[in-house]
């Protein structure tokens, strides 16, 4: 069985008209979303759509997804801090009138579990479904309190496999903000063989460039995280 798993797009169009067609070619059995598809960039309500079309799709909830919510249900000062910090996203997001990608967020668990397969999924780790960093250099010995055998994160934007007695983890990286300093990544799992792969999608970064100028976002860590070097910013 096939699986193609990819997470934190971030409203970064250019890069996910990329991986959308390589998505779609691998056939995958199952493809899972890890969540985030919002936050930073500006692209939204289209990456939405493309991945509506993606077949046999389990999805869970992300952190910055679940921003959004919280905002969309009137917590102002988030909206404030978040519009600081990150830009002009999600009003933008909010102007566009998104009650289809609202609905579906609201749709959209915490975790995912293929218990047949020993197979579970979530945004962050099991013991903070949203919100928990696991990076490659963390302590692994808290996945062994969960039955799983397999567990695919995102979160942290970095591809990674581990494995810690009989458990493997697998976080296939970002598809719109890497922090490894490489392109944006997604993985391919066979779960019969236990391999995993990583497909690199290398796209135009001046296109989103130009187009944050053209909005006229001034915001310069849209600009920095799009080109930093390996770090652990929790952001």
């Amino acid at each position: 069985m096939k699986f193609c798993i990819f997470s934190d797009i971030h409203g970064n169009g250019p890069a996910f008209k990329v991986a959308y067609p390589m998505i779609m070619n691998e056939k995958a059995d199952i493809n899972i979303f890890l969540g985030d598809l919002c936050g930073y960039y500006f692209d939204q309500n289209s990456i939405f759509d493309m991945i509506q079309s993606i077949p046999n799709l389990v999805a869970v909830l992300g952190n910055h997804d679940s921003y959004f919510l919280r905002v969309v249900d009137g917590d102002k000062s988030l909206k404030n801090d978040y519009c600081k910090k990150y830009g002009t996203s999600i009003d933008r997001l909010l102007d566009s009138s998104p009650t289809e990608l609202v609905k579906w967020f609201t749709r959209l668990p915490q975790n995912y579990m293929l218990r047949e397969l020993g197979i579970s999924t979530y945004h962050g780790s099991p013991w903070d479904t949203i919100e928990g960093y696991v990076y490659p250099d963390s302590l692994l010995e808290g996945f062994l309190d969960y039955d799983a055998s397999v567990f695919f994160l995102g979160h942290t934007h970095y591809p990674m496999v581990k494995n810690v007695n009989n458990k493997m983890i697998v976080n296939p990286g970002s598809l719109g903000q890497p922090r490894n300093g490489g392109w944006p990544t997604y993985a391919v799992f066979d779960y019969d063989s236990k391999k995993v792969s990583y497909r690199e999608v290398n796209y135009d970064k001046n296109e989103l460039l130009h187009k944050l100028q053209e909005i006229g976002d001034d915001n310069q860590y849209l600009r920095f995280v799009l080109n930093r070097k390996k770090d652990h910013d929790k952001t």
